[in-house]
């Protein structure tokens, strides 16, 4: 944080981010839709959120995007055609409770 500012840096997924934090930060701030998963990074600017599907892609062989939501605010499409590879590296850790988030 950078005076009380959320901050993205480069980095910090490739070097981070694990499948089990990708199921904690999908069942906090993700959504299906039709297989796509949408990753809500409402908070971040453009800039930043082009960094996290960059190295999302990077690391987890995804061809995620950045999309406008609310011609406002950017977030992450995972697209259909890497629903099945994101769901095996996801479902282990996914609590029961949240199994709507992969239409379990």
């Amino acid at each position: 944080m950078n005076n009380g500012e959320k901050i993205i840096k480069s980095g910090l997924i490739s070097n981070y981010l694990t499948p089990e934090g990708l199921a904690y930060w999908i069942m906090d701030d993700g959504s299906l839709q039709n297989k796509t998963m949408i990753i809500h990074t409402q908070s971040y600017s453009q800039e930043e959120v082009a960094i996290l599907s960059y190295e999302l892609n990077k690391k987890f062989n995804f061809n995620s995007r950045i999309t406008s939501h609310k011609k406002i605010y950017w977030v992450i499409t995972i697209p259909s055609e890497n629903f099945e590879s994101l769901f095996q590296l996801i479902s282990p850790f996914i609590h029961p409770s949240m199994g709507y988030k992969l239409n379990k």
